[in-house]
């Protein structure tokens, strides 16, 4: 029996570990009970795992020999968003929701655990299966890292669930899998007074919004057409009553570039711009960043193993070629470490109604899809320890 044919077999397992997950969503570096969720089912197997911070474990599964050591991926964490569904899993924590697939990933990847514990003595090497919180506000494989849990790692192999594609499908690409990300907050302080006399203020909320139309001239003047980047301001506040110049205002938003080294050029761009941008309405700008994402940049050699991977189960024709695009993912954070790949498994059904996209109220995934995930996460360790030996 193939690896697929035994993933299928243990459907009934996913659906379970995936809609536990689901139904008990906690937010990025908060995974409390998530994180003890894995680790009693891991230790119900007997598999040995050991913490990468507090909400981080690493499954540790050794082979009949000690190297080379490979990392396979999952993200545990959930939005803060509430859910719109009303189906029999969904979410008990209210403002807390599964909207990114990430119950799907952890789901598959405890599978893949066991699967590949129960045959450990046809690896020839160790795997890490690395469950990371905090993947949503950009600071838990930065904390997995630091801990020190895989530093003997080698290589890294992820997932990511796209409603985008239907289940079967998969997609890939060798270079830029996903891009750098930097959320900015932009604190913008003016002098208020009464509608009636805006001569004596120094309207905080008029020089936000010249501001936001300002910095999308970040794209379409101070960056190359052929540098890919995109701005995007998701919050304004400001005021608080209708008959006064605001004091405050308050905008956050998030730059995305390919280029590791467009980080810091942006940086200075927005800081800029925000300073003078208020100057010009007698307010002042204070811009704080932070790093959420680092680009992913798929090795060639190890995207060539998925590949392979993916065939070995699927048709050559449900194995494609991913399009470029600036969405980020914290998973670039692992190449401090070693070469990593990353590919996304199609998770929509149109005929089932699963069609929102992620990080929206409704999202949810074909749970057929979690074979498949299950599937690449131990196809591709075979074929990794294969090619090495």
């Amino acid at each position: 029996m193939g690896i697929y044919e035994d993933a299928k077999g243990q459907k009934s397992l996913l659906v379970e570990l995936r809609r536990h997950i689901h139904r008990h969503p906690e937010a990025g570096m908060k995974e409390f009970e998530t994180a003890a969720y894995i680790r009693s089912r891991l230790e119900e197997w007997n598999i040995p795992w050991i913490a990468a911070g507090e909400t981080g474990t690493v499954a540790v599964i050794a082979g009949s020999r000690e190297r080379p050591v490979l990392g396979l991926r999952a993200d545990i964490d959930a939005l803060e968003m509430d859910e719109l569904n009303q189906n029999s899993y969904a979410s008990c924590n209210p403002g807390v929701m599964h909207a990114c697939g990430h119950d799907g990933h952890c789901a598959s990847l405890l599978a893949a655990a066991k699967y590949l514990f129960e045959k450990r003595d046809r690896l020839q090497g160790t795997v890490k299966c690395v469950f990371q919180p905090g993947e949503e506000c950009g600071e838990g494989a930065a904390s997995v890292v630091k801990s020190g849990a895989v530093d003997d790692v080698e290589a890294f192999f992820g997932l990511h669930v796209s409603s985008s594609h239907p289940t079967g499908v998969v997609t890939i690409r060798e270079g830029f899998m996903s891009a750098a990300n930097d959320r900015f907050v932009i604190r913008v302080k003016g002098k208020g007074c009464h509608g009636s006399t805006p001569q004596k203020g120094a309207d905080a909320l008029l020089a936000g919004a010249a501001l936001s139309l300002a910095l999308q001239t970040l794209v379409s003047r101070e960056s190359s057409p052929l540098d890919p980047t995109v701005i995007t301001i998701g919050r304004f506040d400001a005021g608080s009553a209708y008959n006064i110049l605001p004091e405050n205002a308050y905008l956050e938003g998030s730059v995305r570039t390919l280029q590791e080294e467009r980080r810091e050029k942006n940086r200075e761009i927005i800081t800029r711009m925000a300073e003078c941008t208020a100057a010009a309405y007698q307010c002042t700008a204070k811009t704080q960043f932070q790093c959420t994402a680092k680009a992913v940049y798929n090795d060639e050699k190890l995207t060539a193993l998925a590949r392979e991977a993916a065939r070995e189960f699927l048709p050559e024709e449900a194995v494609l070629v991913q399009e470029e695009s600036l969405g980020a993912e914290d998973f670039g954070e692992f190449l401090e470490i070693a070469p990593v790949t990353y590919m996304n498994i199609g998770s929509g059904n149109e005929g089932l109604g699963i069609t929102a996209p992620l990080h929206h109220g409704k999202f949810d995934i074909d749970e057929d899809c979690l074979p498949v995930c299950m599937a690449m996460y131990a196809a591709f360790a075979e074929k990794f320890f294969g090619n090495k030996n």
